[in-house]
């Protein structure tokens, strides 16, 4: 991960995820319940943050063992607070702790473009899958040209810094950047379904550009604020956050075939 963003002060990743039109997470994870619907065993997600995303795995698939694992102290720290019966592990994902073929299924969502070398990660994760394993991946592509990151941040700089200072994104990929990582991986994808679509690039871009004009990162994604929080702010956020979130879901059920900001990539270690 780049060392300009400090992952120790912000929680990605906490709060909870359900498959309900009302949560940020909803189409992520039912793209991966559906990648994961043949797959027993064990299962990891890299880069889980607060765990969110892990949890909802062993919610909707209590018989799968799921392993998580995520290089900030205070995120893993947080998750094992409540694991829901996942196992929490402090690692870095460019350095797996695990053996060869260790997993049935592996799960990545938002963390190729925090690293500086996701092609390493991309290995590990390879090495650490069983041969026919299913490796399920969510991927912001800002660098594509179909995005409003893509279209106008070479011309405006502080939008590009604005993703990189407040999000620590590094890489910005477009859909051909992931392939090729891909392919020299050694995984084959399978399936892509595109998340992230006009209104919910438009809230994207409103909302880092007042991290920007604000000058100062926030401690807590939307989801973990108000899973945080209490009284009338929380209520409000509620609503808002439910408002936002069921039109971005609306826009993937409707166009998840058109290009997006983000993209659901279904790919696996052939046998």
């Amino acid at each position: 991960m780049t060392d300009s963003f400090d992952y120790e002060s912000k929680l990605w990743g906490s709060g909870r995820v359900k498959k309900l039109p009302f949560f940020f997470g909803a189409s992520q994870i039912e793209f991966a319940l559906r990648d994961l619907k043949g797959t027993k065993g064990k299962v990891l997600e890299v880069g889980c943050g607060g765990g969110a995303m892990a949890k909802a795995v062993k919610k909707y698939r209590p018989d799968l063992k799921v392993y998580a694992v995520d290089i900030s102290e205070s995120a893993v720290s947080r998750a094992k607070q409540d694991p829901l019966g996942v196992e929490f592990v402090l690692a870095d994902a460019l350095k797996l702790p695990f053996g060869k073929q260790s997993f049935d299924g592996i799960l990545m969502f938002d963390l190729l473009e925090h690293l500086e070398n996701p092609l390493k990660s991309l290995s590990e994760a390879y090495r650490v899958l069983k041969p026919g394993g299913v490796f399920s991946v969510f991927v912001p592509l800002e660098g594509s040209r179909f995005t409003i990151y893509g279209m106008i941040g070479k011309f405006f700089k502080f939008i590009r810094v604005s993703k990189i200072k407040y999000a620590g994104h590094v890489k910005e990929f477009s859909l051909k950047d992931l392939e090729k990582l891909f392919e020299k991986s050694g995984f084959c994808i399978y399936k892509k379904r595109n998340f992230g679509h006009l209104f919910y690039q438009i809230t994207d871009f409103l909302y880092f550009t007042f991290l920007a004009i604000r000058g100062k990162n926030v401690p807590l994604t939307v989801e973990g604020y108000i899973f945080e929080k209490k009284g009338w702010k929380k209520s409000f956020f509620v609503v808002l956050k439910s408002l936002v979130a069921v039109v971005c879901y609306l826009e993937s059920k409707i166009f998840w075939f058109l290009p997006a900001s983000g993209v659901h990539l279904t790919a696996g270690r052939p046998s």
